[in-house]
């Protein structure tokens, strides 16, 4: 079945749009570094948590976040330290996410990507 004639037949929200989540993986800038950690931003359909998890860039937030079929968080993540602050500290910015999007520890399994010391 094409997608045009679901939507003809399902009664769908005035308000629904196809979104299309471009994924996006982030590159710490020597700003970044300096100042130590960056915000990641998520999001996961809202329906269904066993969905992906897409990272996004903070831009393609704004499309998102005034829809209801999706979960959007955000999460500062330590860049700089010694390894073990800096895994304690990624740890509990993912354990808080996860009250959004209860799978992101899947997701972020690296606790210490992108750091340097």
């Amino acid at each position: 079945m094409s997608l045009d004639r679901y939507n003809k037949i399902v009664d769908l929200p005035k308000d629904f749009n196809q979104i299309k989540i471009v994924p996006y993986i982030p590159s710490p800038t020597d700003i970044d570094y300096k100042r130590g950690y960056i915000v990641r931003y998520f999001v996961q359909k809202a329906n269904d948590t066993n969905s992906v998890i897409y990272e996004i860039r903070k831009k393609s937030i704004g499309k998102l976040s005034d829809n209801s079929f999706y979960k959007i968080v955000s999460l500062d993540w330590r860049l700089i330290g010694d390894r073990e602050d800096v895994k304690k500290s990624n740890s509990s910015s993912v354990r808080i996410a996860s009250q959004i999007i209860p799978k992101i520890q899947l997701y972020l399994p690296n606790l210490l990507q992108f750091h340097k010391k």
